[in-house]
């Protein structure tokens, strides 16, 4: 089994399933990738936990790869200056070099690296991003998915799941920002070509953006052309909200050395947010969309936005290129 394998990437035909976990359940998708094609989004299903062995029976999932997200929390996602050795000791350096950062022994670490690209021709010190976590969390991710049945070949972080769906989007040709939101908490995700340059966590979700709907509707059946007032708790959560993405797009221009990034994408979120996009688009001067599924790929029947919400992360997973 190869954990925390993301810098493999070969054409694939045979399907990938991924699985997420959340408080409420287990999300898990089934993705193949075919030439010249929008990827196909053959099965999608959100159940609880306890149930997705007999979920995984009934859609046959334990015939194809698996591919499990790690909860956030549960591992560790640095960024580091690369350490002057050949590739091939790369993994080995990047263990020692981590070594001051954890609280449990180097031993029960698993550990992978991936390059962040391009510094080094532009005369910048090269860095790279560490992923580790201790080897108890990895293997109860193991042990939950080989538990239902499935062939588990991949343990894959959020950060790199989101890519995997920034990567179909076309603004990443140019470089995209893609905002996702929990219930409780946030991601942020800066790619370009497929490649993840920066990641910043949120401890917002929707949950304390739901006020957003109760707001826009009380300025809709006023009857009055004016713009919402949000209230002084909301108002702090999208100025945070709206800061983050600042800061995120200004560090990826400032330390990557890139053209500014013009482009944010908001994923399917369980609740609605009605306004948050205007909000956004109108405090940064971003252009600035929600997304949809159903667009970038070619799924067995249209999934609706709390169904994409839910399965977002296993869809992430299933895209993985193996």
């Amino acid at each position: 089994m190869t954990l925390f394998a993301f810098l493999k990437k070969k054409a694939v035909s045979a399907g990938v399933v991924g699985v997420s976990l959340s408080e409420t359940g287990a999300a898990v998708a089934r993705v193949q990738r075919y030439p010249e094609q929008k990827p196909v989004l053959h099965q999608c299903k959100f159940t609880a936990q306890d149930d997705l062995a007999a979920q995984a029976k009934e859609m046959k999932l334990d015939e194809d790869s698996a591919a499990m997200v790690m909860p956030m929390g549960e591992f560790s996602l640095q960024m580091l200056e690369a350490p002057q050795v050949e590739a091939s000791e790369m993994q080995a350096a990047v263990r020692w070099k981590i070594k001051d950062m954890l609280d449990y022994d180097l031993g029960q670490a698993v550990v992978d690296v991936f390059e962040i690209p391009g510094l080094k021709e532009q005369g910048r010190t090269p860095q790279v991003y560490a992923v580790f976590a201790h080897q108890d969390k990895v293997r109860s991710q193991v042990e939950y998915a080989e538990s239902a049945g499935l062939q588990l070949e991949y343990v894959d972080i959020p950060e790199l799941v989101q890519r995997n769906i920034a990567s179909l989007l076309a603004e990443d040709e140019k470089g995209v920002a893609l905002l996702r939101f929990n219930a409780r908490s946030g991601l942020i995700t800066l790619t370009q070509q497929g490649n993840l340059y920066l990641a910043r966590s949120l401890d917002i979700g929707f949950e304390s953006l739901s006020g957003l709907n109760a707001t826009q509707a009380s300025v809709e059946d006023s009857g009055l052309s004016m713009e919402p007032d949000f209230g002084g708790g909301l108002q702090h959560e999208l100025d945070s909200v709206v800061l983050e993405i600042q800061r995120s797009l200004d560090y990826y221009e400032s330390h990557f050395g890139k053209p500014p990034i013009s482009n944010l994408v908001i994923a399917p979120i369980e609740e609605e947010i009605v306004g948050l996009d205007e909000h956004i688009k109108t405090s940064l001067g971003l252009n600035v969309r929600m997304l949809d599924l159903n667009d970038v790929l070619q799924p067995y029947e249209p999934i609706s936005r709390e169904q994409q919400a839910r399965c977002f992360y296993a869809i992430g997973a299933a895209l993985r290129e193996v």
